[in-house]
């Protein structure tokens, strides 16, 4: 399904924004675990402008949007020194998981005060309300938990990665390192083959049903259910 551009370009945005708290995540955790490198290059910031890559940010979201309502993106990566750190496999563990984690807290944030709204107010309670409140917040919610769920997969350069990396024996976790240089490439089958043979993205049917539960269950502990 496209969207038409006002639409896509609102998605984006909400994009960008959840994007940026998902590296704060990564860069404030970092300062907290003993590393300085990303708070010394002012990363450890709710400014969407020093998280942005043009590509990946708002260019290659903006298109895939356009096209078929769904995109692919990225930040520019949050630097860490695992030097600085006191358990370097752990605290790599732990810095990846924050991202995913800010996502999801940023998932019961806002589904908590469309629940205050909602119960509160009585809004939406016209078609054309609850369009806004759609595009504007229930969209919002998920694709931040999209977003922490994509970011959990066990591939290089994604969170997952690290974080089984870091849940690992050493010596299984060495072994699971060298997918590292596979990565990229699997990370682009995964995202293009299925379009390319003209079949349903298993990966992503997988992902959304995960999200949509863990939407579902945030909706009926903070009351929407």
């Amino acid at each position: 399904m496209t969207l038409n551009p006002i639409d896509a370009i609102l998605r984006v945005c909400q994009f960008i924004i959840l994007l940026t708290f998902h590296e704060w995540g990564h860069a404030k955790s970092a300062e907290l675990l003993g590393d300085p490198t990303a708070k010394d290059l002012d990363r450890v910031s709710f400014n969407p402008a020093v998280h942005i890559d043009i590509i990946g940010t708002i260019i290659f979201p903006l298109i895939g949007t356009l096209l078929g309502g769904g995109f692919f993106g990225w930040a520019k990566p949050v630097p860490v020194d695992p030097r600085n750190l006191r358990n370097p496999k752990r605290d790599m563990m732990l810095i990846a998981g924050a991202g995913p984690m800010m996502n999801i807290i940023c998932t019961v944030a806002i589904l908590l005060g469309y629940s205050l709204l909602k119960n509160q107010l009585g809004y939406p309670n016209t078609p054309e309300q609850y369009k806004i409140v759609r595009l504007l917040i229930l969209d919002s919610a998920l694709i931040s938990i999209f977003l922490a769920a994509f970011n959990m997969l066990p591939i290089f350069p994604l969170d997952g990665f690290s974080i089984t990396y870091g849940l690992l024996p050493i010596r299984q976790a060495e072994i699971f390192n060298k997918s590292r240089q596979y990565g990229m490439m699997i990370l682009m089958i995964i995202l293009f083959l299925p379009n390319l043979i003209r079949i349903q993205n298993p990966v992503f049917w997988l992902l959304s049903q995960i999200s949509y539960g863990t939407f579902d269950l945030i909706a009926k502990i903070v009351g929407l259910r």
